[in-house]
């Protein structure tokens, strides 16, 4: 099971859970691994749609690379067709040739910009082609190369460059509109065989151009499109890491005004470590993060293990909530296994300096209400009553136990195990009764029963 997160290439597989005695326990001593971010938030550090815009020229520019190619290509072909036809007028092969040289030269512009090359080549084929039909007449088929070039200017300039690409073609239409009014469809300089050939070839390879321009532009359209489907994708998982994935599609209803819910019966989990500001305060930051991240990380694991939904972490505080946001009768069992699990989890867990770190854990039952707040770095949170009680169990609790109130107990009971800590006194509460959960009943039935209850929860 892959823990879904980016290290250096000296990072070892410590993101999964061993599957000894401990079926959720960490090995011992803490290794050394890089901090470790999320690979959605890497991923999408860069905008998609910034990194597609500044894409697009690129792919407008391969465009042009492969219609300059052909280009010369068939300007080249043309060239040796004349000198094999034996034209007296030495020049036609000179404009054909030198054409074919220019076009092959051009990607060596494209440092000056999305534009320049573009037009220059625009330019020296439209000059090509009006100086070689004006010679040898418009029943050449060469006009044909203007409809092209309007064609591979759309596509190469793009919708950014729209107008200019319109006003190109305009003055390609306009350009062969003045031939046939003012050049005659056959000035005889070529034989009747290689006028006829060289109109034959003419459409053949101003189709193959569109074709072959067109098809390339497509292929680079899709890529785009799926390179963006690709990014939409990461920003899903993104938003499903930091909000329940009912939340996150709720969240993206334009129409929603505000997400906040009632649930008549839920339960909570509050766990930290004892004497964290210590350890904070004498350890260095690396550290102390890496450590920090590698705890979260396999408790985040371990709560998806269980169908549970973290709410959020604050220092070294973790809330983890059952029956929220979908509801399920089982929920405080469930909460009481996931408890049980990371209590096992941890039980070896060493800091950095190799020092014990022992978890205080609470829980607590009852109504609860849970929304979306803030408009920028929103997020989800729980409040109620049954909040505020998780929380004073787990602080009042004794290092290494899991303490909930008697009313816990009486839910608990039937198929765990408990035991009577009595009367404390919690801040806001006065005196109440409590209990140390310490196992089940029947380990596998209890598993089981959950197990299905979370997978029931998640249809």
């Amino acid at each position: 099971m892959s823990c879904g997160w980016r290290c250096g290439p000296e990072t070892l597989p410590e993101c999964r859970l061993t599957s000894t005695l401990r079926r959720y326990a960490w090995s011992v001593a803490v290794k050394v691994r890089p901090v470790c971010v999320p690979d959605v938030a890497l991923e999408s550090r860069v905008p998609a749609r910034t990194r597609h815009y500044a894409d697009r020229p690129a792919r407008h520019l391969r465009v042009l690379t492969v219609t300059t190619r052909i280009g010369a290509a068939v300007s080249a072909f043309f060239g040796v067709q004349s000198i094999i036809v034996g034209q007296d007028v030495v020049w036609i092969t000179v404009v054909n040739l030198a054409s074919a040289t220019i076009f092959l030269l051009i990607p060596l512009l494209y440092r000056f910009g999305e534009l320049v090359a573009p037009l220059v080549f625009f330019f020296v084929a439209f000059t090509s082609i009006t100086v070689l039909c004006w010679h040898l007449g418009t029943g050449s088929g060469l006009p044909f190369y203007y409809l092209v070039a309007a064609t591979l200017m759309v596509l190469i300039l793009g919708s950014e460059h729209l107008v200019l690409a319109s006003v190109l073609a305009a003055l390609g239409a306009a350009t062969v509109i003045a031939l046939a009014l003012l050049v005659p469809y056959n000035t005889g300089v070529q034989p009747d065989w290689a006028f006829r050939t060289g109109f034959i070839l003419s459409v053949i390879t101003a189709w193959i151009m569109v074709v072959a321009v067109v098809s390339f532009a497509l292929r680079e359209i899709r890529r785009a499109r799926e390179a963006m489907e690709a990014e939409y994708e990461r920003s899903e998982r993104l938003l499903t890491n930091i909000l329940p994935a009912t939340i996150a599609e709720r969240l993206k209803d334009p129409s929603r005004n505000i997400i906040a819910d009632k649930y008549d019966d839920a339960s909570i989990l509050f766990a930290d470590i004892a004497g964290y500001t210590k350890r904070a305060s004498d350890t260095t930051p690396t550290d102390l993060v890496r450590f920090l991240d590698r705890l979260y990380t396999d408790l985040d694991a371990l709560v998806d293990r269980h169908g549970l939904e973290k709410v959020k972490t604050s220092g070294d505080s973790y809330m983890v909530v059952s029956g929220v946001p979908q509801p399920r009768d089982d929920h405080i069992e469930a909460l009481a296994c996931l408890a049980l699990d990371m209590a096992d989890a941890v039980a070896d867990l060493k800091d950095p300096q190799g020092r014990e770190v022992p978890f205080r854990i609470g829980l607590a039952a009852g109504p609860v209400v849970a929304g979306v707040v803030g408009a920028r770095k929103f997020f989800y949170d729980v409040w109620g009553d049954a909040v505020n009680v998780a929380a004073r169990m787990e602080t009042t609790d004794v290092e290494g136990r899991i303490q909930v109130p008697h009313n816990v107990y009486e839910r608990l009971n039937h198929a765990f195990l408990l035991e009577e800590r009595g009367k404390v006194d919690v801040k806001g509460k006065g005196l109440m009764h409590t209990w140390y959960l310490v196992g089940r009943r029947n380990d596998e039935a209890v598993r089981l029963a959950v197990e299905r209850g979370a997978i029931a929860g998640s249809v």
